[in-house]
């Protein structure tokens, strides 16, 4: 099979940018890698971009991600749940996930992100890859540490998964 002087020096542009070490885990996209949570793993380094400009809270090694994304003006926490490389949604069965937020110098609260429906996607409550909740407490806020509650992703169950805000719980 011939390759035409375009598809040549494509090949060999992408050649040289995985030499240089210029492309993170996909070297077919060219949008700047975000460094929101990075971990090595065998040497070899994983960037993972929160798809919505959040937090990524990892669920397992490489199982899933939970994208949390908060309104500080209204309160409101919405949590995507995502790939293990935190690039596409996953649909969960459950109708709302518990979060446990935990605010400096305030008792812990539980605070339940429900389902949210999306005609354009097929989404529905009780197979969805969104949920959001709304939360007074979380008014104005900046930073919170809390853990995610039960949880079922790809047919494993996750319990008490801690993070930080904005941080995460990757290193």
């Amino acid at each position: 099979m011939r390759l035409g002087a375009r598809t040549k020096g494509a090949a060999m542009l992408c050649a040289l940018w995985a030499s240089a070490g210029l492309v993170g885990c996909h070297p077919e996209s060219t949008a700047p890698v975000q460094e929101d949570a990075v971990h090595g793993e065998n040497g070899h380094v994983h960037h993972h971009a929160a798809p919505h400009g959040g937090t990524l809270v990892a669920l397992g090694e490489h199982v899933a991600h939970i994208e949390l994304v908060l309104e500080p003006e209204e309160g409101y926490l919405t949590a995507y749940v995502l790939d293990g490389e935190a690039e596409h949604a996953v649909r969960i069965a459950a109708r709302n996930i518990s979060v446990e937020i935990s605010i400096e110098g305030k008792p812990s609260q539980t605070l339940d992100l429900f389902a949210v429906s999306n005609p354009l996607t097929g989404e529905t409550e009780g197979d969805t890859s969104e949920f959001s909740g709304q939360s007074d407490a979380l008014k104005g806020l900046a930073r919170f540490s809390g853990s995610v509650g039960k949880v079922t992703v790809r047919g494993i169950d996750f319990d008490g998964v801690a993070f930080s805000y904005p941080e995460g719980n990757e290193e």
